[in-house]
């Protein structure tokens, strides 16, 4: 039985006003459900994808906010707080726009069509729409997670604040197996020439600068610290949390480039905890390559994904003999998806040119959250050090 209505045949069979509310959020289920970020959304601030529902009269823009925590280790002792030593709270805001999004479907000489094909058209232009609005919200996530916020990575320079994701929410590893130095991360050229340290394809090992244990080890230690080395900027909140034995388990989210996983795949840690083990510890975290899923397996507490939509991402070198994949590690509050208004799907019909237009429109914005660096504003930051960093993401650069 069709989940929507399906337009009765015939001359004058369609209606012309909007599909009923209750169809509208079964369509805006649908299309949402179609990325594979869609469990990662949620209204809570401790979601990976903070979704927000603006009302009307609140504008196109909404901010979200990001309250600083208290300094724990200097606690107000004794009668200090009547010497003025009381911590000042600071709240840093990012903001996020909604654009106005639309999609149509034309359908000349419907009637004349209904005779010369066995395709019935009104029901594939809904589910064109429907197709193109699922893609394209998974586009702009996945833009907004990278050239979006960094569209000249590219072709400025290293050393020009905004160029780059900040040194304490990037790794790299160069050919030696080494990550860089801030000072050579944000040297005077662009980030292709830094590419040029990295293995060619033949030579990408986990040893050298592919994906490999050690590298999603060192992802996890980036967000746990905040940055390359401890409280240089604030740490990643886990994507989730469970309990085991009465202990938490911060959980992590971490999107590869499919060809990346070559490497992992070769590196005898990660293989002898994920696949060689012999018994299956977890059943939740089972491994499904083997079936051809998405779904990698799970280490460290970091669950695995291989990722097609970051195929179009990776970068090339500048001598042209190495690339780069760009890949996502994800935490709380790593993007906020917005929307002013849901997707909706009508139809207008002209009884004279033969013209039905099948539209979609919804209100919608999305953004990788960003607030002030901490490190950036320290008396010896390096020159062009950015300004703002990631709430929730550190990007993973690996050759492959």
């Amino acid at each position: 039985m069709a989940l929507y209505p399906v337009p009765a045949a015939g001359y004058n069979g369609i209606n012309q006003n909007l599909f009923p509310f209750e169809v509208a959020r079964q369509l805006l289920r649908e299309w949402v459900q179609i990325t594979p970020l869609y469990n990662l959304m949620g209204n809570e601030p401790t979601r990976p994808i903070v979704r927000k529902q603006l009302s009307k009269g609140e504008g196109l823009q909404y901010r979200m906010g990001k309250l600083q925590a208290l300094d724990y280790k200097n606690p107000i002792t004794n009668f200090d707080q009547r010497r003025g030593n009381a911590q000042q709270q600071k709240v840093d805001y990012d903001k996020v726009d909604v654009d106005f999004k639309s999609f149509l479907v034309q359908i000349k000489g419907y009637d004349i069509l209904e005779y010369g094909t066995p395709i019935e058209l009104p029901p594939y232009a809904r589910s064109q729409l429907v197709e193109a609005f699922s893609r394209a919200l998974n586009y702009d996530l996945f833009n907004a997670m990278t050239v979006t916020a960094y569209p000249t990575i590219q072709t400025a320079n290293c050393n020009v604040a905004g160029t780059l994701p900040s040194y304490d929410r990037a790794v790299f590893k160069l050919a030696t197996g080494l990550v860089p130095t801030r000072a050579a991360y944000q040297a005077n050229a662009t980030f292709p020439t830094l590419i040029n340290g990295m293995s060619t394809s033949a030579a990408t090992t986990p040893a050298t600068s592919g994906l490999s244990a050690s590298h999603l080890e060192a992802l996890k230690q980036y967000a746990e610290r905040g940055g390359s080395a401890v409280g240089l900027e604030d740490a990643i909140q886990p994507a989730y949390v469970r309990s085991k034995s009465g202990w938490p388990m911060n959980k992590y989210i971490y999107l590869a480039h499919p060809q990346t996983l070559t490497s992992l795949f070769s590196d005898p840690l990660f293989a002898n905890s994920t696949f060689n083990r012999g018994v299956v510890i977890d059943a939740d975290n089972t491994p499904q390559t083997l079936n051809g899923a998405d779904y990698v397996g799970e280490f460290r507490g970091i669950s695995i994904y291989s990722c097609r939509d970051l195929y179009q991402y990776a970068i090339p070198s500048a001598d042209g003999n190495k690339t780069a994949a760009w890949n996502i590690f994800m935490g709380a509050g790593a993007l906020s998806l917005g929307w002013a208004e849901e997707p909706m799907i009508g139809m207008e019909n002209d009884l004279v040119e033969r013209i039905q237009l099948y539209f979609g429109h919804e209100f919608r914005g999305q953004k990788m959250l960003q607030f002030p660096s901490q490190y950036a504003t320290t008396a010896g930051a390096q020159a062009g050090s950015n300004t703002v960093v990631e709430q929730g993401i550190i990007h993973s650069f690996v050759s492959f």
